[in-house]
């Protein structure tokens, strides 16, 4: 029987690519027999990305920025960056490596070969043109909007709002400059967690992402006020 432990550190340390190319190879045969194991690689390949998410990015010095592209020059480019076997490196170890990836990117496209279509919110922090604006909610909570308008998508990151009651939801809307309101995804709330909720259809230039509460099953027009809008432009 497979270590729950074992199957936790190889699949972050595959997130991160922190393996070998054999113990890649090796893991991504196992991914197709392995639901769990598929889970585990979306979790730890998720929060890389969200960890971006986390501060705002900072700009490098030109002296820092020189020095880093000096460093990747004289790396030797046949191994990654973790060195040694998966099983030598803690979880707490490779989870610090995909925050310091990340961290130090700067909110840069991090290179991970999956098996798997990235997420929405992994294809659009990997855009170049790619936003972030929290927002803060009335009635407590904050709504973290993330877009890319060359991809025309966003994504929303919900972070302690309210509990409704049952026969009420959460809607979002893509909001466009003369104030029509395009009814988009309804949600509830993950206590403590943080909440992703990819919005569908086209995000045009100019729209603002609005959220009211309504009736369950949503609606096609808001019947309350917006308790955030976030404008994306």
């Amino acid at each position: 029987m497979t270590d729950p432990d074992d199957l936790t550190t190889r699949a972050a340390s595959y997130a991160v690519g922190a393996m070998t190319a054999a113990e890649r190879r090796e893991l991504e045969q196992e991914l197709r027999r392995s639901p769990r194991l598929a889970a585990e690689v979306d979790e730890f390949t998720e929060t890389a990305a969200l960890l971006g998410l986390a501060a705002a990015p900072v700009a490098p010095s030109s002296s820092l920025r020189a020095s880093i592209l000096d460093a990747v020059d004289a790396a030797p480019q046949t191994s990654n960056v973790v060195r040694g076997p998966w099983f030598r490196r803690p979880v707490a170890a490779v989870i610090g490596a995909a925050a310091a990836i990340v961290l130090i990117a700067g909110g840069a496209t991090v290179a991970v070969q999956l098996t798997r279509e990235p997420s929405m919110v992994e294809q659009i922090t990997a855009a170049a043109d790619y936003e972030r604006v929290v927002g803060d909610v009335t009635g407590g909570g904050s709504v973290t909007a993330v877009w890319s308008e060359s991809l025309g998508r966003a994504v929303i990151l919900v972070d302690d709002m309210a509990v409704l009651p049952a026969d009420r939801v959460y809607q979002a809307w893509f909001i466009d400059e003369a104030g029509h309101a395009e009814p988009n995804a309804t949600f509830g709330t993950s206590g403590s967690q943080t909440l992703t909720v990819d919005l569908t259809g086209h995000l045009d230039t100019g729209d603002a992402i609005g959220i009211t509460i309504e009736p369950a099953g949503g609606s096609d027009a808001p019947t309350t006020t917006p308790i955030v809008v976030i404008p994306t432009a």
